[in-house]
């Protein structure tokens, strides 16, 4: 769907570059709770399986020009204590970055765990604009 088509439905005076961060808070969004609570093993195969998973639906949202997802191998536990013990992500353990372009604003956002504040943040890292 082009923007255009989608554009009657924001607030008039929106400018490019608020819409170009909604745009990237809705990926950020996505992003986080898509991957919280999907049961994971401490093993590298597993692991990149639902990383590169993850990236490609996200990189099928409008807008997104490229998705890098890492989960924290070292907080996984790993171990089993019983048969119905598993891990499963949390917010703890994402580190993502989308970058997006809407029209001639191009954004860097990510979400990452912030010791000092316990905290999966997401925030916009970078705002560009683009001369094309």
């Amino acid at each position: 769907m082009s923007s255009k088509k989608s554009d009657k439905y924001f607030a008039s005076d929106l400018s490019e570059r608020e819409r170009a961060c909604f745009e990237a808070g809705i990926k950020l969004g996505a992003l986080y709770h898509v991957l919280c609570g999907i049961p994971v093993a401490l093993n590298e195969n597993i692991i990149a399986s639902i990383e590169r998973g993850i990236e490609a639906a996200i990189s099928c949202q409008p807008h997104v020009e490229s998705v890098n997802i890492e989960l924290d191998k070292s907080k996984i536990k790993g171990t089993k204590t019983d048969i119905f013990d598993y891990d499963e992500i949390s917010g703890e353990i994402i580190k993502a970055m989308v970058i997006l372009k809407y029209q001639k604003t191009r954004i860097i956002a990510r979400v990452e765990w912030k010791e000092d504040l316990n905290y999966p943040l997401m925030y916009i890292e970078k705002i560009t604009q683009l001369e094309e």
